[in-house]
């Protein structure tokens, strides 16, 4: 399983991507937290004016989960069970977001997640330091608590 995520701006184009169908059978979008709209451009626009106030320009935090489709993928609630703990090891708990699946036409499937990183009770991006090595941790732990393998690469003490 591949946690790999980033920070970055230019929701719309990032919306554009996550919708494209192009390289993907199916495109649904699971959940949406913390927005007006019910669409991922009008919820990254919503995103995007609310760090406006803070001057964030990278005021997204965007997560693509790639589970081994050799160890036979993941339930759906595996999946948010992984969110959930990304979420609290990023320091992004209750923070607006979006999950959305993608299913290739392969048939292998993996989500994505993004959020605001603009919190709104106090006008300030939350701040994410080490964001590998949290990561790293949370799939550690997951491939652990659900008996899978990870890529040796990230392996720690016969994980």
């Amino acid at each position: 399983m591949i946690l790999k995520g980033n920070q970055r701006g230019s929701g719309q184009q990032l919306a554009t991507q996550l919708l494209n169908a192009d390289n993907n059978q199916r495109v649904e979008i699971l959940e949406l937290r913390g927005s007006v709209a019910q669409d991922l451009h009008g919820a990254f626009e919503e995103w995007s004016a609310c760090a406006m106030a803070t001057q964030c320009l990278k005021y997204l935090y965007s997560l693509s989960i790639n589970p081994d489709p050799r160890q036979g993928g993941l339930t759906r609630a595996q999946y948010f069970d992984l969110i959930e703990r990304a979420e609290k090891e990023l320091g992004l708990s209750g923070q607006p977001h979006a999950v959305v699946l993608h299913v290739h036409n392969d048939g292998r499937e993996h989500y994505h997640v993004v959020w605001s990183r603009i919190d709104i009770d106090n006008p300030k991006a939350v701040h994410i330091a080490h964001d590998r090595l949290k990561l790293r941790k949370v799939a550690q732990e997951f491939a652990r608590d659900h008996g899978l393998t990870l890529p040796s690469g990230m392996r720690k003490h016969g994980v």
